[in-house]
């Protein structure tokens, strides 16, 4: 009995953390930036809201290459808060491309994937 007891106050107490943590929802996880001239900078931005009840943090963002700088919020974003995180692609080898912006937040343990995709040309 003791155990049923247990089992369930701990699942009430992950319920009860669920429910206070930082929610984000992406207003969109796919760019798609059409044709970009080779050896010049496309700058892009993903734009987010915390749906949750606590501050959210972005703990690291990342681009999949070299061609792409990341720049993202540094200060926790308030419940119900907008922001982005933004990014310049530059490429000069000419070709179709899909890259992706691995971001890991306090919302989670798991990361997500944001993808801008296009065609440079020369």
């Amino acid at each position: 009995m003791k155990k049923v007891s247990l089992i369930i106050m701990l699942g009430i107490a992950v319920a009860a953390l669920a429910a206070i943590s930082p929610s984000i929802t992406w207003k969109t996880t796919l760019l798609d930036l059409g044709e970009v001239k080779a050896g010049i900078s496309q700058d892009i931005a993903f734009e987010f809201t915390n749906n949750g009840d606590q501050p959210l943090t972005i703990l690291e963002a990342k681009g999949s290459c070299g061609c792409t700088n990341v720049k993202f919020p540094k200060e926790a974003i308030s419940p119900g808060e907008t922001a982005s995180i933004t990014a310049t692609f530059l490429s000069k080898k000419e070709g179709v491309f899909k890259k992706n912006i691995k971001i890991k937040t306090s919302s989670s343990e798991e990361y997500t994937y944001l993808f801008f995709k296009g065609e440079v040309v020369l």
